[in-house]
């Protein structure tokens, strides 16, 4: 069954390092457990996340669920809290998550979740983690770019040539195609495009991307 990276987000960091624990001998890998609303962004954008596990009450500017709010995700969440009134319920149960553990919770409980967390797993998903040139890899599901395991920003029109260039898995995609998908608005001009594929090429050290003669380009996978 697929193995769980898992982001924990508790201000208290001694019960987070139990959790950690405990997580790790369920066979979850914790990405990392962090204290901050601003540590968990940091984590959430620069790392693969399958499931957060969050306590409700932080010391910090946001809570728990208006922090999971504003990651503006689908990545599913569990909620921790020492509270179980109903107006923080409420507020939980609108953000959807996958559960919602009442401190002292058992290892039974968490353990039910998890297992639910990975059958809710999307089951191709490990297809569409795609590895190409040295050390790079596209998860086609979460439409995000790592390399060598972390976060690689590049722009939306770099971004959406390299996602059409992988989805044609070592076929070529034709200058039209890319207009037509880049480009659905305005036409671009002849070196709008050469200059896309150009600053696409130098971001991506160690990808071969090869050119078709007056007919476009392909992505050697």
């Amino acid at each position: 069954m697929h193995k769980l990276n898992v982001l924990i987000i508790d201000d208290e960091s001694i019960l987070a390092l139990s959790l950690a624990t405990t997580l790790t001998s369920f066979g979850c890998n914790v990405v990392a457990s962090v204290t901050t609303p601003e540590k968990a962004l940091k984590i959430f954008q620069m790392r693969e996340i399958d499931l957060i596990i969050m306590d409700i009450n932080l010391e910090a500017s946001l809570d728990g669920i208006a922090l999971y709010k504003s990651l503006k995700t689908s990545t599913k969440v569990i909620y921790v809290t020492a509270y179980s009134d109903e107006e923080t319920i409420t507020r939980a149960i609108e953000t959807q998550p996958l559960g919602y553990l009442t401190k002292p919770y058992s290892d039974a409980e968490l353990m039910a979740l998890i297992k639910l967390a990975q059958i809710q797993q999307p089951p191709n998903e490990s297809d569409q983690n795609i590895l190409f040139g040295k050390g790079y890899s596209f998860n086609m599901l979460q439409n995000k770019l790592y390399h060598n395991g972390s976060f690689f920003t590049l722009g939306a029109k770099k971004l959406k040539l390299l996602r059409l260039l992988l989805a044609a898995k070592g076929s070529t995609v034709s200058f039209k195609e890319i207009e037509e998908e880049l480009y659905p608005d305005t036409p671009p001009s002849a070196s709008s495009i050469r200059t896309l594929i150009y600053r696409l090429r130098s971001d991506l050290k160690d990808v071969t991307i090869e050119n078709e003669l007056n007919y476009g380009i392909r992505l050697v996978v």
